[in-house]
């Protein structure tokens, strides 16, 4: 047997457990398809158990130096701020929850703090290198490697699954992506820097005619991850001219200027988790403003 774990993905989930096997000295290779780590943030928060996992790794104090906490949202009409409002307003660490609300943090931030973690055990991610088919039995799996020095098999006790919502090997399997998919609601998202906008909160546009849209400042950068919702019939045209057409529709003349964007597209059923939370919303009133605590964005 040539490893006793094969793990497929190089994301957060992926390299979670290979920090974990590392540190228990257990051998096992970590692969991606990928030629060079992701450097963008799709997503951009990490649960209060995700962190406690990361202080058992003794890696916490580097993800909480790189995040921010209570990062309050501010609500618009066009060009009318409605208010502010910190969703985890009053949740604060105990012994037995030190850690009481989500961190918004990059993704790609994530996981370079992971991969610097598994280096100090020796470890690395083989990068160009996709897993293009396998084979299983009651004692082991013999996986198909296609990477720069030829087509390889390898045999593992285990193979891991990480690689994403378009998982080849859950597509192999059968196995269901579990949950709902919504054809109405698609959304772009891409990271952009923001002319005319303060870093101090999470700017949305919840009830523009058009769709909502939100520009959030990633901590510890000096881009914003930009959101906004398109309907059935847009085009999914992702681009820094389509993200600056939406935000001057929706934002009542603000003049907020988009640079340098990388733009990701997002369908319904790769990102029903963001919708979730999006429309799980609290909603914006000058008189009155009705909090609802959405689920706190997962990695």
């Amino acid at each position: 047997m040539n490893t006793p774990v094969l793990i497929v993905g190089a994301g957060p989930t992926g390299l979670t457990l290979a920090c974990d096997l590392a540190r228990r000295g257990i051998s096992f290779r970590i692969v991606d398809k990928t030629a060079n780590y992701f450097t963008g943030s799709r997503g951009k928060g990490l649960q209060p158990r995700s962190m406690e996992v990361l202080d058992d790794f003794g890696i916490v104090d580097k993800v909480l130096a790189s995040g921010r906490f209570h990062l309050p949202f501010r609500g618009y009409d066009g060009s009318k701020v409605l208010g502010d409002r910190d969703m985890h307003e009053g949740r604060h660490p105990t012994p037995d929850i030190p850690y009481a609300s989500s961190l918004i943090i990059p993704q790609w931030r994530v996981e370079e703090i992971l991969r610097n973690r598994l280096a100090d055990y020796s470890g690395h991610v083989e990068l160009a290198t996709e897993l293009i088919g396998f084979e299983q039995d009651g004692e082991s799996i013999t996986a198909t490697l296609d990477h720069s020095g030829g087509v390889e098999q390898l045999t593992a006790r285990f193979m891991i699954g990480a690689d994403g919502g378009r998982s080849f090997i859950r597509g192999v399997l059968g196995v269901d992506f579990e949950g709902e998919s919504w054809a109405s609601e698609r959304m772009l998202v891409g990271d952009v820097r923001v002319d005319g906008l303060d870093r101090e909160h999470w700017h949305s546009w919840q009830n523009a005619k058009l769709g909502w849209v939100a520009l959030c400042p990633l901590p510890g950068t000096d881009v914003f991850q930009f959101q906004a919702q398109i309907g059935p019939d847009d085009p999914d045209e992702s681009s820094l001219e389509r993200f600056q057409q939406i935000v001057d529709e929706r934002t009542g003349g603000l003049g907020i200027r988009l640079r340098d964007a990388t733009c990701y597209r997002c369908t319904a059923p790769t990102c029903a988790w963001w919708i979730v939370i999006e429309w799980a919303r609290f909603s914006w009133r000058e008189t009155q403003r009705t909090s609802i605590y959405p689920p706190v964005v997962k990695v």
